[in-house]
């Protein structure tokens, strides 16, 4: 069967797809990187990640599209989508769960600097389920899902998902600006294994089953 090609908008979000993704064998989640993302071979602009199955052990490879095509630059950063485009591989519940997962971490972090920067990567998942609303709507449509189960969580708990509710978490945040690759937010770390690294599972039943509040 051929692969999917997951369509994101830059290596950061490549990886959070990890954290909401399910292992296509046991149908739980997330997934770890077993190597880096690098360009296919094939030389047709794909991407691809290896992965592993930290329940089963399962190893798959993911392929991605990223557009726009990263610079070395942006690739160092956690810069999750610089385009006004909402997200076609994370969906609404999605980026809320990460959101959540990474301020959960950033709780018990003690170092300001890492504080700071787990904070700019909450702020960004918020910018990207925000993407999903429109303006004068509380509510969002039902094509924020990209899955059954996802949309059935909506339906079943909409309070959770009211437009003002998030407006007023990301209002708390700090306001996300990349300027030059020698910001403050940029590096060659990999930053999104430091909030995975301190919370293992974190606050990741986002892709499994039976998460009672986002």
């Amino acid at each position: 069967m051929e692969s999917e090609t997951i369509h994101v908008h830059s290596v950061a979000e490549a990886y959070l797809v990890l954290m909401v993704r399910r292992c296509e064998v046991c149908d739980r989640g997330p997934l770890e990187a077993r190597a880096d993302l690098t360009k296919a071979r094939s030389g047709d602009g794909q991407w691809e990640l290896p992965t592993n199955c930290p329940t089963c052990g399962n190893d798959d490879v993911l392929e991605f599209r990223i557009a726009p095509e990263p610079t070395s630059e942006q690739a160092a950063t956690n810069w999750v989508n610089p385009t006004q485009e909402r997200s076609r591989a994370i969906d609404l519940l999605g980026w809320l769960t990460l959101f959540r997962s990474i301020l959960e971490a950033s709780k018990k972090e003690t170092d300001k600097s890492e504080i700071r920067k787990l904070a700019i990567e909450c702020a960004q998942c918020l910018d990207e389920a925000l993407k999903f609303y429109e303006p004068d709507n509380e509510l969002p449509n039902q094509n924020a899902f990209f899955s059954e189960e996802s949309l059935t969580r909506f339906r079943d708990l909409p309070q959770q998902f009211t437009r003002s509710r998030w407006l007023h978490e990301r209002s708390k945040l700090p306001v996300v600006v990349f300027r030059t690759p020698k910001s403050e937010n940029a590096g060659s770390r990999r930053w999104w294994q430091v909030w995975r690294r301190r919370d293992p599972r974190g606050n990741f039943d986002g892709p499994d089953k039976g998460q009672a509040d986002i």
